[in-house]
């Protein structure tokens, strides 16, 4: 049986602390892939403060086996205080892409 596709979102302050994180996590078999788009503008309220920061959003991809460790694993490598780490369950994955993300994550 292919265990179900996950979703995790994050965003980094550099794009080399992005890419040797998610080589890190594919590397521990946590994550199967990471996408790595072009860099985004964050705004948000942190201490009071308006904040306007230029960030690197990276979708990694695991099974939801993997998902709690790979998320957790992403919290202690990750160099901000309070990451955003969302994930969500890719209930309408083709099969094909299911089983290939499940393959790519066992010992």
């Amino acid at each position: 049986m292919t265990d179900q596709p996950v979703l995790i979102y994050t965003l980094f302050g550099a794009s080399a602390e992005a890419r040797q994180v998610a080589k890190t996590l594919i590397s521990e078999k946590l994550v199967a892939c990471a996408n790595h788009f072009a860099p985004a503008t964050a705004q948000y309220v942190w201490d009071g403060d308006f904040c306007e920061d230029e960030e690197y959003p990276v979708l990694l991809k695991t099974t939801e086996s993997q998902a709690k460790a790979a998320m957790q694993r992403l919290k202690k490598l990750h160099s901000y205080d309070t990451p955003a780490i969302l994930s969500w369950a890719a209930d309408d994955s083709d099969p094909a892409y299911a089983k290939w993300l499940s393959t790519q994550l066992e010992e």
